[in-house]
């Protein structure tokens, strides 16, 4: 956003200031350290790291450590198990064929193609295909809120074209996370064709 005026990039500064304060993910909670490996300019082949346990771990950028009671501690902790060689072997991952595993990539993925709708997927695959959709949302959520996903699948109704449009009462960006009970009763409801 490219504000005209003095006044208007004052107000702007103040909004983003304000609003580093906030848990995007979950508005509710305190703001935690984004525990993802931030985006690099080059990948490098990482490092090895026991730890102390004799076992071998990929260590490339580890992200930073947020305090033990945040919610992105957990975040924290995958990125060391995931790129554990136990871990690797027992998922299939050949050696070499990947590189370090990072929860969230921060734009820096290799892709070629941006697909900027995927909306016409959706719909041959919930109208000509037969099959269902669930499409659900936490209310808490200021990455992608609710109200944007309702306009980006253009349905407000509950059930229409096979898709269900669910909105999760205090969930977050990822709202199982955050809601775990009223997500698995959603689901539950969906997966057996009942009412939500």
């Amino acid at each position: 956003m490219f504000p005209t005026n003095d006044l208007c990039a004052q107000a702007l500064d103040d909004f983003y200031h304000l609003l580093s304060e906030v848990q995007q993910a979950q508005i509710l909670l305190d703001t935690c350290v984004f525990a993802s490996v931030p985006a690099r300019p080059e990948a490098d082949s990482g490092t090895e790291y026991s730890g102390g346990s004799g076992r071998r771990i990929l260590v490339g950028n580890p992200p930073p450590r947020p305090p033990f009671g945040c919610i992105t501690y957990g975040y924290y902790l995958s990125y060391f198990w995931a790129n554990a060689e136990v871990t690797r072997n027992a998922l299939g991952i050949k050696e070499g064929s990947a590189e370090e595993w990072v929860r969230c990539h921060n734009g820096d993925l290799p892709y070629t193609i941006d697909l900027r709708s995927s909306i016409e997927y959706h719909r041959n695959v919930t109208a000509n295909g037969g099959y269902r959709a669930l499409v659900y949302s936490g209310d808490h959520d200021a990455l992608v809120p609710h109200l944007g996903t309702q306009a980006w699948i253009r349905f407000t109704l509950t059930y229409s074209n096979n898709m269900t449009f669910a909105t999760i009462k205090g969930g977050g960006h990822t709202a199982p996370e955050y809601e775990p009970e009223r997500c698995f009763a959603m689901f539950s409801r969906w997966i057996l064709d009942k009412p939500l």
